[in-house]
């Protein structure tokens, strides 16, 4: 291979060598099943000529945001329990000859994970899709046909009327209510010349909405270790996914307490 070849040329020596990758994954989302390639998949298809035409791909990430942390389990509690995490990456196609000159690809990526991976499985997802689009890489799969929004009409209207009015602490309880995947699609629905700075609006509200609730629930608390019986008119007004997340921050004994005044308030 000539040294000369600028890293667009180098691209599309690849593009030649390889124009297609097996899907190799089942994957499960919203009840349905489809297949898709992986990151590993198409590293491994590609390295080769990677290589072969002295191209390194490397990958900074420009930013992350914690869009739901995962929530302590409450009994009985068959929700949302995994991290949900966004980051943005700048994907970097190096000639090796000269590194100065380079082609870059910004990605939003999502993962999720019950323990430590969602960063790691974020990179690889937004690694994989600049390859993919950089390369030209077909894989058989319709992304756009893939599925229907993972949200109906209702979800987001009342998600766009929250974040249109600042309506915080209501975001929150209602974000904590969703599945992963529909708190995704919601999170991109924003349309385009829109979308950075509505992202960026839903992380400022849904971590206010947070706090709301936090401090609504050391209000509780402080009530209960004082026998305060007017706790019920915090609690009272609690809706069914509230009343959840509440039970997530108390204790046993607290849960107990706060159901014998409920009760007896009844």
């Amino acid at each position: 291979m000539s040294t000369e070849l600028n890293i667009y040329q180098r691209i599309n020596e690849v593009r030649k060598a390889v124009e297609y990758v097996q899907k190799d994954a089942t994957v499960s989302a919203g009840g349905q099943a489809y297949k898709a390639v992986t990151h590993d998949m198409v590293t491994a298809v590609v390295r080769p000529e990677l290589i072969k035409h002295g191209i390194v791909v490397t990958a900074d990430q420009l930013q992350s945001t914690l869009l739901q942390g995962k929530a302590p389990k409450a009994e009985g509690d068959k929700g949302y329990k995994m991290h949900l995490y966004s980051g943005d990456y700048a994907v970097h196609f190096v000639n090796i000859d000269n590194p100065d000159d380079r082609v870059s690809v910004t990605v939003n990526a999502h993962a999720n994970d019950s323990g430590d991976k969602a960063p790691g499985k974020a990179m690889s997802y937004a690694v994989k899709y600049a390859m993919l689009k950089t390369f030209s890489l077909e894989t058989g799969e319709n992304e756009e046909a893939r599925f229907a929004e993972p949200y109906s009409p209702e979800q987001f209207e009342l998600y766009h009327d929250m974040v249109k009015n600042d309506k915080a602490y209501d975001l929150f309880v209602f974000l904590s209510t969703l599945p992963p995947e529909t708190q995704i699609g919601l999170y991109n629905s924003f349309p385009d010349g829109k979308k950075v700075q509505g992202k960026k609006r839903v992380n400022e509200l849904n971590e206010q909405g947070h706090d709301e609730f936090a401090n609504l629930a050391d209000e509780v608390k402080e009530r209960l270790s004082k026998e305060d019986i007017s706790v019920v008119e915090l609690t009272d007004p609690m809706g069914p996914m509230e009343r959840k997340l509440l039970a997530a921050r108390l204790s046993e004994w607290e849960l107990a307490d706060l159901k014998k005044i409920m009760e007896a308030a009844a």
